[in-house]
C-alpha cells in the first residue's frame, strides 16, 4: 500500500515550517508579512496595532520665559580638552565649587552637562569624562540658583523635616 502524503506532486515540493519545524507541502503553507514560510496552523495575519500612526507631538514652549533666580555664569577653557578627560583648565574658577553643575561645550556644539568632584587653581576634576572633545576658547557653563530656590544638603537640620 502506497502512502499519498509521500507521492510525488508535479510543482509542490516539500518545505519547512519556519514556525513548527513539520515537514508540509508548498500548497499547505503560507508566507507571513515578515516573510516566514508557515503551514496553516501557524499562520496568523498581521497585528492592527503594526499600523496605528500617532500625531505630531508639539512640546515647544510658545512664549519661554526663564526663571528670574537662575543665574548663569561662565568661563572659557584655556586648553583643549579630548574626549574622556575628566579634567579641564579653565580661565576662571572663581564661582566654580565642588559639586556644582557645569556645561562644557564641546566641539559639535552640544553641552556636556556633569558635576565638579574638585577645583584646584584653574583645573576642575568631573564626576565622568567628556562625551567629545572641547577646543581651547569653547565656554564653560555653571548655573546657579540664587534665593530660596533650592538648599544645600547642610542648610537642612532634622528638625526640618
Amino acid at each position: 500500500m502506497r502512502n499519498p502524503k509521500s507521492e510525488y506532486i508535479p510543482g509542490d515540493y516539500w518545505v519547512i515550517c519556519d514556525r513548527c519545524g513539520f515537514k508540509y507541502r508548498r500548497s499547505e503553507c503560507r508566507l507571513t508579512w515578515d516573510n516566514l514560510l508557515v503551514c496553516r496552523k501557524d499562520w496568523e495575519p498581521r497585528h492592527p496595532q503594526d499600523f496605528v500612526r500617532s500625531k505630531r507631538d508639539n512640546q515647544r514652549v510658545p512664549i519661554p520665559r526663564p526663571d528670574s533666580n537662575n543665574i548663569q555664569i561662565s568661563t572659557v577653557l584655556s586648553a583643549g580638552a579630548s574626549r574622556d578627560d575628566t579634567s579641564i583648565s579653565v580661565g576662571s574658577a572663581s564661582h566654580i565649587a565642588e559639586y556644582d553643575s557645569i556645561g562644557v561645550k564641546l566641539d559639535d556644539g552640544t553641552v556636556h552637562w556633569t558635576i565638579v568632584t574638585d577645583v584646584t587653581g584653574t583645573t576642575i576634576t568631573l564626576n565622568n569624562g567628556l562625551w567629545g572633545p572641547a577646543a581651547s576658547g569653547n565656554d564653560v557653563l555653571l548655573c546657579q540658583i540664587t534665593g530660596d530656590t533650592f538648599q544645600s544638603p547642610t542648610a537642612v537640620s532634622a528638625s526640618d523635616l
